[in-house]
């Protein structure tokens, strides 16, 4: 790796669930057919076919650290067949070490984007890399599950976006669907269900839920545009509003309900002054959690079948056997580092040990924050936007060692 240089805060190296329908697939992520791999929805450079048979694989270049006692990184690069070669970087965390956690690391309101850099320093993280896939366009909201040890839920889907990473209570790594439900408490209103908690879209006929860790009311963007809208806004525990029409650019006061199509016509139901409590939980009730678009491994199975499509790629995978976790990016999208295909990005994880593995955020969004041999905050991998993009979440490695 050539000597970094000083950017954003941050030290910079100069060197450049499978889905089978598109039912349930988020806003922006293309079809089962034509996916998009990443936020930014660039069309991927198309890998040529690979010779049948096994494959050479060669890796050199090696460079690597520890960043803290069962938290290394290691970059190398790899050429295999006829593709060209591509640069690999990797946090393996050894998770036997109770002093060492992941957690959420996130922009301060959900609908706000900000460098990875900014997440790691103000949250005081060792190591991350980006998370979940997001409204790049609009609202710069994640689309899947956020939980994070402190804050609790910040943001989820009832579905279509529940392919997560997650913590349980016990300390134990998971990945898995992570369904959100939410209602009324005390049997009210037994026919509204929430189909969105801090979501930048509420789903077509839904009810979505806005907090003030959401940020300021975006009126019709939330609601692709739709007209037939209501708007119900609880403070303490009372209605003290319920009105045709959404609201743009006021801060969230309390718990604010949108309900577009069929969920308009529920919320009509509620009276002003009604005194209502809602409840939320997701399935497992982890610890934390954040969301990807598709699983790569289950129980040691490869999930994904796409191997033409090339892009930049992040990915975490869990080896159950040796207790460790894997914080994996591709570079791509330039002359040293083609990028990976998900068939790829899941074979490397299986040679790797990992059982399960989700991907994350990929293209322009892919990149690997970490503490350096000298103990710098870096970018440790080549972004292929040439910096940072603002992302709206991380995955974040903690180190607290026990006394």
């Amino acid at each position: 790796m050539t000597a970094p240089a000083t950017a954003q805060g941050v030290m910079v190296p100069t060197s450049s669930g499978v889905r089978t329908g598109d039912e349930g697939r988020a806003p922006g992520t293309g079809t089962a057919a034509h996916p998009r791999h990443s936020s930014d929805g660039v069309a991927g450079e198309i890998a040529p076919p690979q010779p049948a048979g096994r494959v050479a694989v060669v890796r050199r270049d090696y460079v690597g650290w520890s960043m803290a006692p069962g938290i290394d990184y290691t970059s190398w690069e790899q050429i295999d067949g006829v593709r060209k070669p591509i640069r690999a970087h990797l946090i393996t965390v050894d998770i036997v070490s109770p002093a060492n956690t992941f957690d959420l690391i996130s922009t301060t309101k959900v609908a706000a984007t900000n460098p990875l850099s900014w997440m790691v320093q103000s949250s005081g993280a060792i190591a991350a890399v980006n998370g979940d896939f997001f409204d790049i366009t609009d609202t710069g909201a994640p689309l899947g599950v956020g939980i994070s040890r402190r804050e609790g839920l910040r943001h989820a889907p009832a579905e279509g976006w529940n392919s997560s990473f997650w913590v349980d209570k016990g300390g134990r790594p998971h990945v898995g669907t992570l369904p959100f439900t939410g209602s009324f408490r005390g049997g009210k209103h037994p026919k509204i269900t929430f189909s969105n908690f801090n979501s930048p879209t509420v789903a077509p006929h839904g009810i979505g839920v806005y907090t003030p860790t959401w940020g300021r009311t975006m009126g019709a963007r939330v609601v692709d545009g739709q007209k037939k809208v209501r708007q119900v806004i609880i403070k303490s525990g009372r209605v003290v509003s319920n009105d045709y029409g959404l609201t743009s650019g006021r801060k969230i006061r309390g718990k604010l309900l949108i309900g577009r199509g069929r969920g308009a016509t529920l919320l009509k139901n509620i009276k002003r002054g009604e005194r209502l409590q809602l409840k939320w939980r997701v399935t497992g009730k982890p610890k934390m959690a954040i969301s990807g678009d598709r699983p790569l491994l289950l129980n040691g199975v490869r999930t994904v079948i796409n191997n033409q499509v090339m892009h930049p790629r992040t990915a975490v995978g869990i080896d159950e056997d040796q207790n460790k976790v894997f914080l994996l990016l591709i570079d791509g999208r330039s002359s040293v580092s083609r990028g990976y295909t998900m068939v790829e990005l899941a074979n490397m994880m299986l040679a790797l040990g990992a059982e399960n593995a989700l991907n994350l955020d990929g293209g322009g969004s892919s990149t690997m924050i970490g503490h350096t041999d000298p103990g710098i905050l870096s970018v440790l991998n080549s972004p292929s936007d040439g910096q940072q993009r603002p992302v709206p979440n991380g995955l974040g490695v903690f180190h607290d060692p026990i006394s």
